[in-house]
């Protein structure tokens, strides 16, 4: 939470409007405005006003990772397997890869095919309809494992 919404939410709380925070502040009502939106910040004689008058630390106006006790509060940390990112980038790394031969088969295979039917080599038609269908298996196979990260 940011330092203007401390404010904001601490002003809320405690009844009172922009303006009549400016006049115990002795400030504008623009000013606490652009305290709250995060424009300025206070002065320090202003902040510690505002510790009295809400009842709360200048740590936890000024801080993020303090709570309105001023206690510090504990952040957690997540430990990330490096061996487990290691597996997920190499299978990443590993279907990127294999999906290029498929469609670069495929696409082979058509200007075979229609290379076949300018000079009618049958056999060349057939092996090239064969590789079309092994490229579109292989390229299912590998979306499918992408999709459902087998």
């Amino acid at each position: 939470m940011t330092i203007g919404e401390k404010i904001s939410r601490l002003r809320k709380e405690n009844n009172y409007t922009q303006e009549q925070l400016a006049e115990l502040l002795n400030v504008s009502r623009q000013s606490v405005s652009k305290w709250e939106s995060d424009l300025t910040y206070p002065e320090t004689e202003k902040m510690l006003t505002m510790s009295k008058l809400f009842d709360c630390t200048t740590d936890y106006l000024l801080k993020d990772d303090v709570d309105e006790s001023g206690k510090e509060v504990q952040l957690k940390i997540v430990e990330v397997d490096s061996g487990e990112m290691s597996r997920a980038y190499s299978t990443s790394l590993m279907l990127t890869y294999l999906s290029f031969p498929p469609v670069f088969g495929f696409i082979v295979a058509f200007f075979s095919i229609r290379n076949a039917d300018k000079h009618g080599f049958d056999k060349m038609k057939v092996i090239s309809v064969i590789g079309m269908i092994f490229s579109l298996i292989l390229t299912v196979a590998m979306a499918a494992g992408i999709i459902f990260e087998l």
